[in-house]
């Protein structure tokens, strides 16, 4: 039996906000008092996702449900979860939520074992699972250590690794043979890689949740008697691609088998070795909460990747939009606005976006995205048009600020010139657009719905931020010469003349420069 024990439900390892400030609680804590806490705090958006998603199969398991809209609302409408409920089924669960357990280990594989040429044991750092981490030859988001590096995680930085680890693991090579499941090649990606996390995000993690519970019509997997979740699986699983059992199988994906390896550091517990094997990954399961876009060359519809140089709210068309017959945005969009025909929602929430950025198995970025939401947005079209037209204007400006931008380019450069196009990127101009306008952005999508001018003045701020665009990037940057001067002034002239014949042409706003 192992000496060491350290039990998710109780013990203070994920730190909540509150109007008091942050502190750290177990689930039980966490789930009795959501409807007095704002969120989950973490460095980390990767593991608020994975974190949500264990959450979301807790509710669905204490609360037997909801099967139907009513369920739904009669749990929405107590304002939190019941407190008789949820001690019950962790009284139930007990020894599945002990990270140390010899028998089940939470979200693990008890007895797996990495062996070498001799059979022997042979663990690995616990930076493998950790993206912020070096380790081996993959790259990494912030860090510079190497595997020489000692690496001692506590129990709680452990549960977050592993729960981040089984949403999150990129594929790559293994190439290393295991007790349970033999040589094995290499890693698939995990459930959450492949797309863009997109939740709604209420003013409590009480609201949270229920605006992404999901009823058995929205996440469309069924909802068989056998659908459990990992913990209270009693077989180890599986290391090849499958069919999940129902939904809080797929939301509890145990998509890496992992064995902490803790042992006693002074007067401390710490892990920094583990044993790691590929487990179950469901290629072929549409993720209800993944964004989708549409495709403009085949109309078909995909999910998208988080691309380090493109913020989500570029793509809020695809993100709100939807057409007659087709609706293809986030299940719980869908969800709130079916729900909302019989429950008294606020008119306005956050939509909060959570992916993580990759290249061959090596980490990018990751990126965390909140945008307000008014309920309007989810159920009318009109507002919906609103705001194509919205991105539209935005989109043909950013055109025409690259074009002024390369005529510059082609006068203060020496004639002809091949490296037009790559001094106009090197400007950052584009990229300075697209970041100074993101605050704008928030503050049309907050008055969309209630305020007739925000369209109008929405038009205005992006022909602002595009002459601020060329001036800091470009004036600002080279000196002056007879070429420069020449070229400036061109440049000005070109983006005042272009953006006052689009405005007069499109109609709305005050786009006369100001140069």
């Amino acid at each position: 039996m192992s000496s060491f024990s350290y039990n998710l439900i109780d013990e203070p390892w994920i730190n909540c906000t509150s109007r008091d400030g942050t502190r750290s609680m177990g689930l039980r804590e966490l789930l009795l008092s959501a409807h007095e806490l704002r969120g989950i705090e973490s460095a980390n958006p990767l593991f608020v996702a994975a974190l949500l998603r264990v959450l979301l199969a807790l509710v669905h398991r204490i609360a037997d449900g909801p099967r139907s809209a009513r369920d739904w609302g009669s749990l929405y409408s107590a304002g939190r979860f019941p407190e008789e409920q949820v001690n019950a089924y962790f009284q139930r669960v007990q020894d599945r939520f002990d990270l140390f357990s010899e028998a089940y280990p939470f979200y693990q594989t008890a007895g797996l074992s990495i062996l070498d040429a001799n059979g022997n044991e042979a663990p690995v750092s616990a930076t493998v699972i950790m993206h912020e981490r070096a380790s081996g030859n993959n790259k990494t988001i912030f860090d510079h250590t190497t595997d020489d590096t000692p690496s001692a995680l506590t129990p709680a930085q452990a549960a977050h690794a592993l729960l981040t680890t089984q949403m999150f693991a990129l594929g790559g090579l293994n190439k290393k043979s295991t007790n349970h499941f033999g040589f094995q090649q290499s890693y698939l990606n995990a459930a959450m890689v492949s797309g863009i996390f997109i939740a709604l995000t209420g003013a409590s993690l009480f609201e949270t949740l229920m605006l992404n519970l999901l009823l058995p019509e929205s996440h469309m997997m069924g909802s068989d008697p056998v659908d459990k979740p990992v913990w209270e699986r009693d077989e180890i699983g599986t290391d090849k691609a499958r069919t999940p059992s129902g939904y809080l199988g797929f939301l509890t994906c145990k998509c890496r088998h992992v064995r902490l390896l803790p042992e006693q550091n002074g007067n401390a517990v710490t892990v920094s070795k583990l044993h790691i094997a590929q487990g179950e990954a469901f290629p072929d399961v549409a993720n209800p909460s993944f964004m989708r876009k549409k495709n403009n060359k085949t109309g078909e519809w995909y999910c998208p990747q988080l691309n380090p140089d493109r913020l989500v709210w570029r793509d809020s068309v695809s993100l709100f939009a939807f057409e007659q017959g087709i609706d293809e945005r986030p299940a719980a969009f869908r969800q709130a606005v079916a729900m909302h025909r019989d429950v008294p929602f606020t008119s306005r929430y956050l939509c909060t976006a959570i992916a993580l950025a990759n290249d061959k198995a090596n980490p990018l970025a990751w990126r965390a995205e909140s945008l307000p939401v008014p309920l309007a947005l989810l159920e009318q079209k009109e507002t919906v048009n609103i705001l194509i037209s919205g991105m539209e204007r935005a989109e043909n400006v950013v055109r025409i600020l690259d074009g002024a931008v390369k005529t510059f380019m082609r006068h203060a450069l020496p004639p002809n010139s091949k490296d037009i196009n790559e001094k106009a990127a090197a400007t950052g101009a584009l990229r300075f657009f697209w970041d100074r306008l993101e605050g704008h952005f928030n503050a049309f999508l907050s008055n969309i719905a209630s305020d007739e001018t925000a369209l109008t003045e929405w038009h205005d701020k992006i022909a602002n931020v595009a002459h601020d665009s060329l001036k800091s990037c470009v004036r600002q940057r080279y000196a002056d010469s007879a070429a420069t001067l020449k070229g400036w002034a061109a440049a000005v002239d070109e983006l005042n003349r272009k953006l006052a014949a689009f405005n007069s042409k499109q109609g709305g706003g005050n786009s006369e420069g100001k140069l």
